[in-house]
């Protein structure tokens, strides 16, 4: 996958993200019990998982969305001796998917060294949803989200891309 399909497919999901957000918003007004918009502090709209990551099964998700990272990476980034069979904490689907794609990196691409910056995650409908904050230039970072769900084996990266 390239740098461009990455920044593209997290754009996208910040999107995604920033919308869904805004249905929630509209959605938990519809009551009528709730303080007015002018006196409601930020973090009262927060899931206490987003503020408290020893919540739940978190800190086991950060854990393994660190490990998928650790070689998705170096794999997108055409780092010498990665490759698909190094990625831990994926899913088999995802990891064929990755496969099928050929990764095509450019040169560019490849002198570069990605730097993760910082992970976040919140639990949603239907596991975790994770974002990475990627450094690979004097640029700003650039986030990249990513979907878990735990498993059998732990948590596992089932897709990348936003909602």
């Amino acid at each position: 996958m390239t740098r461009t399909t990455v920044i593209v497919v997290a754009l996208a999901a910040i999107v995604g993200l920033a919308l869904a957000g805004g249905i929630a918003l509209i959605s938990t007004d519809d009551d009528g019990t709730q303080k007015p918009q002018a006196q409601r502090s930020p973090t009262n709209e927060r899931a206490p998982e987003a503020e408290d990551h020893s919540v739940g099964e978190l800190p086991a998700a950060e854990a393994g969305a660190r490990r998928f990272l650790a070689g998705y990476l170096p794999l997108i980034y055409g780092k010498p001796g990665a490759t698909v069979d190094d990625l831990r904490s994926a899913s088999p689907r995802l990891i064929a998917a990755i496969r099928g794609e050929g990764g095509h990196v450019t040169p560019a691409q490849s002198q570069r060294t990605p730097r993760l910056q910082r992970v976040s995650v919140i639990a949603d409908s239907t596991g975790v949803l994770a974002t990475a904050q990627i450094k690979d230039s004097p640029s700003p970072a650039y986030p990249l989200v990513f979907h878990l769900q735990d498993t059998p084996e732990g948590w596992v990266v089932t897709r990348i891309g936003g909602p």
